[in-house]
């Protein structure tokens, strides 16, 4: 297929600014600023890359109007004069690689911090609580108070156009922060002018939009951020939508930037793995029909061709790539250049939304670099080594690719048949086949690099010391724990859930999968029948967890999928449940103080956790080489947290 993306490479004009292409980065937390929201260093490496990469334009993280309100501590503010510098600095780093920049307004409204007594309370156009904020009522704003709430928009316009940005976009979307809840039929319920209808709804944001055109000027791009459709009754819906655009273009909005849905369903919003690519593009290309300005659209747009697509259709003037561009910044140089097998691709994990929820630093699990900007690039090592990792899941894999990339002479032994450890394993599951195009990369990545992989080869101390090794970078893993009371059972049929996923054990129709953990849901989903129909001889799942919840260390938009899916499937959940002993045919389970049996279980599958598989570890110990244990040969945890130990192990030799 012949590459061509002369479209997505063709200027695009807002206003009277030119960007290079149509290749824009959304607005995406980092949590990479101070606490009173100041520009740090960290921040601007971090968006540089973005720059460098060749993104056209750069839609920074939301950025806070108002001091007294903030929506995170950790996000962008542009509240205070104080805080110019930051952005200016931030400016002239982005403007080197000729891209351009704007500034993303946002007021919490509804939802601003609440555990710092220094902040002010919520406030909305009604007193309707939000759902991030549900216990705390907001304060319906009197027509003085919305007054002196346009000020602060005014003066942020003025401090971004001060600092440098080539424009500001204002977030009106998701039914999200001040003004994207004023929009919003499920949160105004006001019945003045201010409220009633859409004319209404909009008469506020509108007022605040002619605010700071008067402030900044008729060549200043002003663009507003936007929701196509609510997905919720009585929610906006595509045709609201359209009669809004038509009012932002006539009070001279210069760009309408459509993502899609609310925070009720967060997935609506950060769209996970498994639905549909472009998934918003049907609703930019209608609302672009309803206006003449450009119109850019966001929401799983992770390949060039589709973005390319997108263009060509006139489903939108320009695409907005955030997570891909997270994965790879360097995408839009290594497109125009032809080298499309060299892009890292996003396996849509959104590890680098649920990251930042706590406070936490931005992270990739394909990226190891996102969220460690301050320690450096990768660079050539003074002196070459004789490097031998033990283990090719995504830990050893990245060790490989970062110490080739610095010169050593590199040699992965995994000591099954192939590649991939747990990284494999979880693409099997349904919605997460974009794991398998992920490991595709980091497979192929460090044959480029030269990296020597012997597959069926378990490392031990005599492969070690006969190899003659300068380090061991052991990256051997986890295992499965099967307690001793399941596997001394009298039950007949007991298997790991990674064997289940993998078909190297029998299941039957009646499955009891021991554990709610995103292992135990995701192998119940993908073992359960795709639809109920009440079949003969239909499988029946059921899932049992001790906690209160199933999944519950999972924050991310595919959380809500996946029960979803269960639901669907008739899988039954089970919680704060424990089993206290195991049949021959079942369990005898405690919840609430009494105890009940399920019996007819043909197959148990335990997904009770993982455990170190570190015997090597303790067998090296001695050796007067460098030993670096990473990932779940240490502890078990992430995707991103193997990788990362992997990349830092090969910096550090």
């Amino acid at each position: 297929m012949k590459n061509n993306f002369d479209n997505l490479f063709s200027p695009v004009k807002i206003n009277n600014l030119t960007m290079k292409n149509r290749i824009f980065v959304p607005p995406m937390g980092t949590s990479h600023c101070t606490t009173k929201g100041e520009v740090t260093e960290a921040l601007i490496r971090y968006f540089v890359k973005f720059a460098k990469g060749g993104a056209g334009a750069i839609v920074m993280e939301v950025a806070d109007v108002d001091g007294q309100r903030r929506y995170n501590q950790r996000v962008m503010g542009i509240y205070d004069d104080f805080l110019v510098p930051g952005w200016k600095k931030m400016a002239d780093a982005i403007h080197q690689y000729d891209t351009k920049l704007f500034a993303q307004l946002l007021h919490a409204g509804p939802i601003p911090l609440f555990n710092d007594p220094s902040q002010l309370g919520p406030i909305g156009a009604s007193s309707v609580p939000h759902i991030y904020n549900l216990r705390r009522i907001p304060h319906a704003l009197t027509i003085d108070e919305m007054e002196q709430i346009k000020q602060l928009f005014i003066n942020a316009a003025l401090r971004a156009a001060e600092a440098g940005c080539d424009g500001i976009e204002v977030h009106c979307a998701h039914n999200h922060g001040l003004l994207g809840s004023w929009v919003s039929p499920l949160h105004n319920k006001r019945a003045d002018e201010y409220g009633g209808d859409i004319f209404g709804r909009m008469k506020y944001p509108i007022e605040i939009i002619a605010a700071i055109r008067k402030a900044v000027g008729p060549d200043y791009p002003i663009g507003v951020r936007i929701s196509a459709c609510h997905m919720e009754p009585e929610g906006l819906t595509v045709d609201d939508t359209c009669l809004m655009a038509k009012i932002f273009e006539e009070a001279s909005v210069d760009y309408l930037h459509v993502s899609n849905g609310t925070l009720i369903i967060p997935s609506t919003i950060i769209p996970p793995a498994g639905g549909p690519m472009a998934l918003n593009a049907d609703y930019s290309k209608q609302i672009k029909k309803a206006v003449s300005i450009p119109v850019g659209v966001v929401g799983r747009i992770k390949n060039p061709w589709v973005a390319e697509e997108i263009i060509v259709s006139g489903k939108a003037d320009f695409t907005f790539l955030g997570r891909s561009l997270i994965c790879d910044p360097d995408m839009p140089n290594k497109v125009k250049d032809g080298n499309l097998d060299d892009i890292r691709p996003c396996i849509s994990c959104s590890e680098c939304v649920t990251s930042t929820m706590f406070g936490g630093a931005i992270s990739c699990s394909m990226n190891s670099e996102v969220g460690h900007e301050l320690e450096g690039d990768i660079e050539k090592a003074d002196l070459r080594k004789k490097v031998l990792i033990a283990g090719g899941g995504i830990g050893g894999l990245e060790a490989a690719r970062v110490a080739a990339l610095r010169g050593h002479d590199v040699t992965t032994m995994e000591k099954s048949n192939h590649l991939g450890g747990q990284f494999e394993l979880a693409a099997y599951p349904p919605a997460k086949q974009e794991l398998a195009n992920g490991l595709k990369y980091k497979i192929r990545e460090v044959h480029r690099l030269g990296v020597r992989v012997e597959v069926n080869k378990a490392v031990t101390k005599k492969i070690v010391e006969d190899f003659g090794a300068d380090a061991v970078i052991v990256a051997t893993g986890g295992k499965p724990i099967i307690p001793s009371w399941l596997k001394n059972s009298l039950h007949k049929n007991i298997v790991t859930a990674w064997d289940a996923l993998r078909g190297e054990e029998s299941i039957d129709t009646n499955i009891l999968v021991i554990g709610g953990g995103q292992v135990g849901c995701e192998t119940a989903d993908y073992l359960a029948q795709p639809h109920y129909f009440m079949r003969q001889g239909a499988r029946k799942i059921t899932i049992i967890e001790m906690q209160n919840d199933i999944l519950a260390d999972d924050f991310s938009a595919g959380r809500d999928m996946l029960i979803a899916r269960l639901l669907h499937k008739n899988v039954t959940i089970l919680t704060g449940a424990k089993v206290v002993n195991v049949l021959e045919d079942g369990v005898v389970y405690e919840k609430d103080g009494s105890e009940h049996r399920l019996s007819g279980i043909d197959t148990i599958i335990a997904a009770i956790g993982t455990i170190p598989d570190n015997a090597l570890i303790d067998e090296l110990a001695g050796l007067s080489i460098p030993v670096i244990p990473i990932g779940d040969a240490v502890k078990a945890r992430k995707l991103l947290h193997a990788a990362y130990e992997g990349a830092k192990a090969a910096k550090s030799m």
